[in-house]
């Protein structure tokens, strides 16, 4: 099989696609991932897998999400020497279409079903769907070796080349054998058919038989179970009599015991309440002695509290009269501030008036400059404006003049040139058509002219000759161009303007120096009007100084002349006092690093201030908060005091309350009293308590409870025993009645019938498979010896790539097993990754050398492979993959080409997305 080429339509993502394979060589499709790479292999899979009116999910999931539309596929192959074209659409319009071309010329088309079921006997017969699998690496299957032992083709290729036989043996004997061992066996050896189902009865008989017999020994052992319950149940009878008789002796020494010791808990019952009488006058004489305490204490609470109070508050006097004097010197350092800022603020409206007026000479200087650069601007722009000539129409024109020229050198050349001279007395006329240059009516005497004819020319001697020139047909076609070019180059001059082309040089010359004078003034005129139009600026500068427009370019007046003296300069004597005290102003600086120097000792006056004003208001504040923390401690000193009056009080009334209800000599009396009484009934309950040991009152009750628990425990044993007797005899009467014995017999009868057929049938199962398991030896000797053309094709392609060091040993599957390179012999599984998918690619490239001569050849698709090799690898299994193609037909997918860089011969398709 050769596929030739495979187009796709609305299958996944791929919207509409064809790809042409080389028929022998290499092919190597170049795609990003998920541009639809591997969909190519998928959709030839389904075309022969599924009809168009299936409704599998794996025709669902090739629908483009989204999209109801119906995926297609078409491929063009070579199959069994007929050339194949196929089509199919599923879901959509569903179609099938197949159209053959028989080796000699004959064309056949199915449609529908009958193409499906047409190409797929096709592909069957001609293709051996293990060699199809083992050839065809998916992605991510690129390290699984092939174990190709089932595919035809490859065993048909090695029996060939070995020249032995693949069975060993005539196939009717191997079939005859296969078939008798799997009457019994299955492929792996386990029973099977009649003789698994005769070890099945075998071992159910034995089962039934198994089972009888243990039914005769449950008899036996229920009859054994009923004789020892008997003998329990009497036992227990008699051990539970006995302990009955126990039971009603404690009984009676209980109820002698009650009366002792009801009269303990009697004697018990007054000792409490002896006691609690006792505790109420201890708490009373307690609580008595704790208001006593308490009027002392509080009496010298309150004393040392009033004297606390009087401290207090006079401190908190002083501390008051020191917040005023801090207030108010805290009032003058907030005066001084506000004089410093009003300072500050005079300053600031100085320097800010200095500034708007410096601000105003610059834009006053600005404006002029911009009035200059617009009139610059509308002057360029005028010249612009009348200059109609650009480089295209002055490229034009040269272009047009150089056609001219050219044209009329053309004709110069292909016309003929006539020269006519006037040599005697008669007189010479000229006339015609298409002349070149000036031509005279006539000739003056020894007068020649030169004409270029590329039309008529007529030449006369009245009364005696006449001659005429026609030029040929080329010389209207060369005339015909020179007029072309000459009316184009007027018909451009005209639209300049311009007479000739080095006058359009001349004012394209202009043009770019007005453009570029326009440029460099719209230029500084941008420059100019970044931060807005100086007018409206100077307009608001103007306002905000109150001066008028006119006045706006002047100087202000210099008030500050050297030379000038203020009045008190003038009149005051050094030695006067007069004016001690008074702070005369300073005039205003009138330049604007004056006003800043003003400006800035004004601040450093002002930040003084602050930092006297910062001081006050911390003095005042830790005034505050002192006098605040005094007055609070004087307001508590006062709040103690009153509450320990409080207390004083309260504990005095309590104390003349109890002492009105019973005096401090009544108290201790009747503490005594209750104590005496206490100690009597305490006295009576010992007594008590001695005569109810000596007879024991308290251990009868647990004695008769513990003995009351056993009786139950008995009498629950007794019940248990009964209940299990009446259970077993139950049981064997019931054995009686259905008949375990002969049971028993038709077991064992049963049970030795199918042993008998079972023991025959297992010995012809074993008879079966020594045959087989023979005669696989000798076909596994056989195999052996038709391995070795594939081995060598492996180790020689495998020599290219590692070296002549390389071997590698086969299993029975023909799948290889082991490698041997430079000495050392691994398993495949202890082999790099890199190195186990370079061998399953060699093991493939080999089958596919084999069998690619043969009908059942097919080709040897690589999806994404190669991932794991390094870059020296890579270039030997390029040249590998490249020399395989020249064996048969090797098609690559992968989003990786540089792996396959060094594939010679190879042919790249890239897909785009």
């Amino acid at each position: 099989m050769r596929l030739h080429s495979l187009a796709l339509r609305d299958f996944r993502g791929v919207k509409d696609r064809s790809v042409r394979f080389r028929a022998l060589g290499t092919t190597v499709v170049v795609g990003d991932n998920e541009v639809g790479k591997s969909s190519l292999v998928e959709a030839f899979g389904l075309i022969f897998d599924l009809p168009d009116d299936s409704k599998s999910t794996r025709i669902r999931d090739i629908q483009p999400a989204g999209q109801d539309v119906g995926p297609e596929v078409t491929v063009e192959l070579s199959l069994g020497g007929r050339e194949l074209t196929y089509a199919k659409r599923w879901l959509k319009n569903r179609s099938t279409e197949l159209t053959i071309v028989e080796p000699d010329g004959r064309r056949r088309s199915w449609t529908g079903r009958e193409a499906h079921n047409e190409a797929e006997r096709l592909f069957h017969e001609n293709v051996d769907p293990v060699l199809w699998q083992t050839l065809m690496v998916s992605q991510g299957q690129s390290l699984v070796l092939p174990t190709p032992a089932d595919a035809e083709p490859l065993i048909t290729a090695v029996t060939a080349e070995s020249g032995t036989p693949v069975d060993g043996a005539s196939m009717p004997l191997v079939t005859a054998v296969e078939h008798e061992y799997l009457r019994y066996w299955t492929p792996r050896g386990k029973p099977t058919g009649d003789f698994a189902r005769s070890a099945k009865a075998v071992a159910a008989a034995e089962l039934a038989a198994k089972q009888a017999l243990q039914a005769m020994d449950e008899v036996q052992s229920d009859i054994r179970r009923a004789e020892r319950l008997n003998l329990d149940l009497e036992d227990v009878s008699i051990r539970l009599t006995d302990h009955l008789s126990g039971v009603e002796v404690l009984r009676e020494r209980k109820q002698a015991t009650d009366e002792i010791l009801l009269r303990r808990d009697s004697v018990r019952s007054r000792a409490e309440t002896a006691r609690a009488r006792l505790e109420n006058h201890t708490r009373t004489r307690l609580d008595r002695e704790r208001l006593l305490e308490e009027v002392e204490r509080f009496t010298k609470f309150e004393a040392e509290h009033a004297a606390r109070r009087s401290d207090a508050e006079l401190v908190a006097k002083t501390a008051a009269e020191l917040v005023q004097a801090a207030e108010a010197a805290l009032a003058e350092v907030v005066e001084l501030k506000d004089v410093r800022r009003t300072e500050v603020q005079a300053a600031e409206r100085r320097v800010s008036e200095l500034v708007d007026r410096a601000e105003l000479d610059r834009l006053i200087g600005q404006q002029t400059e911009l009035v200059e650069v617009r009139a610059r601007i509308a002057a360029a722009g005028t010249i612009l404006d009348r200059i109609k000539v650009d480089d295209a129409l002055v490229a034009a024109l040269e272009d047009a003049r150089a056609a001219v020229v050219e044209a009329r050198a053309a004709l110069a050349a292909g016309v003929p040139e006539v020269t006519v001279r006037r040599l005697g007395a008669e007189p010479v006329e000229l006339s015609g058509t298409g002349l070149e240059g000036d031509v005279p009516a006539d000739l003056g005497f020894d007068e020649s002219t030169e004409l270029l004819v590329s039309g008529e020319l007529v030449v006369g001697v009245p009364g005696q000759v006449e001659v005429t020139v026609r030029a040929g047909g080329e010389a209207a076609t060369l005339r015909s161009r020179v007029d072309d070019a000459v009316r184009r180059e007027k018909d451009l001059l005209k639209k300049a303007g311009v007479k000739d082309v080095a006058a359009a040089r001349d004012l394209l010359r202009k043009a770019d120096t007005a453009a570029a004078e326009l440029h460099e003034a719209r230029r500084t005129e941008k420059s100019l009007t970044a931060g807005g139009d100086p007018g409206e600026r100077i307009a608001v500068l103007t306002a905000r100084l109150g001066t008028d427009e006119e006045e706006s370019g002047k100087q202000p007046a210099v008030e500050g002349v050297p030379g000038q003296m203020s009045l008190f300069e003038e009149f005051a004597s050094p030695h006067d006092t007069l004016f001690d005290g008074f702070e005369v102003d300073e005039p205003e600086p009138d330049d604007l690093a004056g006003a800043q120097r003003a400006l800035e000792n004004a601040r450093d006056g002002l930040a003084e201030a602050e930092r006297l004003l910062a001081d006050a208001e911390f003095a005042a504040a830790q005034a505050r908060k002192a006098a605040d923390e005094d007055r609070s401690e004087a307001q508590n000193a006062r709040a103690r005091s009153e509450l320990a009056g409080e207390r004083l009080t309260a504990a005095l009334e309590s104390l003349e309350a109890a002492r009105g209800v019973l005096d401090d000599e009544a108290v201790a009396a009747a503490e005594a009293e209750a104590t005496a009484e206490v100690e009597a009934v305490l006295e009576e309950l010992t007594a008590v308590q001695e005569q109810a040991d000596a007879a024991g009152a308290d251990q009868v009750a647990d004695e008769l409870a513990a003995a009351l628990d056993v009786a139950k425990r008995l009498q629950d044993e007794r019940d248990r025993l009964r209940d299990a007797l009446r259970t077993t005899e139950g049981r064997l009467e019931q054995s009686g009645r259905d008949g375990l014995a002969t049971r028993r017999d038709l077991a064992e009868l049963e049970l030795a019938a199918v042993r008998t057929e079972y023991e025959s049938l297992l010995r012809r199962a074993e008879a079966a498979r020594r045959v087989y398991e023979t005669l696989s030896r000798h076909r596994a000797a056989a195999q052996t010896k038709y391995s070795e053309p594939l081995q060598s094709r492996i180790e020689a392609l495998g020599r290219s790539v590692y070296g002549p060091s390389f071997r590698v040993w086969l299993d029975d599957d023909l799948a290889v097993a082991e490698r041997e390179l430079d000495g050392v012999r691994l398993p495949v599984e202890a082999l790099s990754t890199g190195a186990q998918e370079q061998l399953a690619i060699i093991t493939r490239l080999a089958i596919s050398h084999l069998v690619s001569t043969g009908e059942g050849s097919v080709p040897v698709i690589f999806d994404d492979a190669l991932g794991w090799s390094d870059k020296a690898r890579l270039r030997d299994m390029g040249a590998l993959l490249g020399r395989a193609g020249d064996h048969g037909q090797v098609i690559i997918l992968t989003c990786m080409p540089d792996r396959y860089e060094y594939v010679p011969k190879a042919t790249f398709i890239t897909l785009d997305g």
